[in-house]
């Protein structure tokens, strides 16, 4: 089945195949996160401004008084802006004559679905590869500091003290405590075998094993800890393969609201430019080529990833090493 959406703005008619988008839309690679780091707010243009208010009108402590007969007194509150523009990001892949002769009846459609779900994994790669490139830059957030003793180092190291320290520093700078901590996989390694993890976690030398995701949440009294366990290959296409970590052996606590929206704060939002007829993670399906002798599946959107409050985030920096 497809429906065919018309652009505004291009006046080109562009056919979206449902069962394809459904596959595109549910799928999701195994350690992405980029998402929860900045949440995903729609908006209704391309580009713009968006309105942030100054939080220092709303902690300061007013004279509320009123006499009789007078009117309340007036409060004003400043205001400065953000700019965003979302970019067109897409991807296509070739169904090719070849591929669909060769294939039995019953895996034909998988056909579609593998190239819907490999552009729309190339796609999520790139928005992980592009977020962590700006919140692990430590001129991208609040504060940033490196760790005294490698968390390498099971016994002598103290990761605890560490994220207390910077829970601390967010809370303490914005009077709104942090509600989220992505580890990256290297540094959650290290993190969850750490003796002073363990005896905190399990009692002293009680072999308990290893921490788990939920018990360093209730430990730190942060609801949502995530691992970045995303990889890029670095090297270029005639090159052997060389696989890096995106996000490597850094630490990033922030705070994301749950439900996001231009009015409520957040350390980083995902602008979406997502008015119907616009490409929004759906697949769409070309028609047969008849000189390439093949289909296309295409998956795009429009996106800005932009840091709205830096104050928000600490980033613990190469937990691997000593400083």
């Amino acid at each position: 089945m497809s429906i065919k959406a018309k652009f505004d703005a291009s006046g080109r008619d562009v056919h979206i195949d449902v069962p394809l988008s459904n596959v595109a839309i549910d799928y999701r690679p195994d350690g992405f996160i980029a998402d929860m780091i900045a949440p995903i707010v729609p908006v209704a243009k391309q580009s713009d401004m968006i309105p942030e208010f100054n939080r220092d009108d709303a902690y300061r402590i007013e004279n509320t008084d009123r006499a009789p007969g007078t009117h309340a007194k007036k409060v004003t509150r400043d205001v400065s802006t953000h700019t965003y523009f979302c970019k067109n990001y897409a991807l296509m892949k070739d169904v090719t004559i070849e591929d669909r002769m060769n294939a039995d009846p019953i895996y034909a459609q998988k056909l579609y679905n593998n190239a819907a779900t490999y552009v729309t994994g190339k796609l999520l790669l790139d928005w992980e590869n592009r977020v962590a490139t700006q919140v692990t830059n430590t001129s991208n957030v609040g504060s940033s500091s490196a760790v005294s003793s490698s968390w390498t180092d099971y016994s002598n190291s103290d990761p605890l003290t560490d994220i207390w320290a910077a829970i601390d520093n967010v809370q303490d700078s914005n009077g709104l405590k942090p509600n989220r901590i992505v580890f990256g996989d290297k540094a959650w390694r290290n993190f969850r075998r750490n003796t002073n993890v363990l005896n905190k976690i399990f009692g002293t030398n009680n072999g308990g094993g290893y921490a788990s995701i939920p018990q360093v949440s209730n430990l730190l009294d942060i609801p949502n800890i995530m691992v970045g366990g995303a990889y890029k290959n670095t090297a270029n296409p005639s090159q052997s393969e060389s696989l890096t970590q995106i996000w490597d052996d850094n630490v990033i606590i922030y705070f994301a609201p749950s439900n996001p929206s231009i009015d409520d704060p957040s350390f980083m939002y995902s602008f979406r430019w997502s008015l119907p007829g616009l490409p929004n993670m759906q697949a769409e399906r070309h028609p047969y080529d008849s000189k390439a002798k093949a289909e296309s599946v295409e998956v795009g959107y429009y996106q800005d990833e932009k840091i709205i409050k830096s104050s928000y985030a600490f980033l613990i920096t190469a937990v691997t090493s000593s400083t």
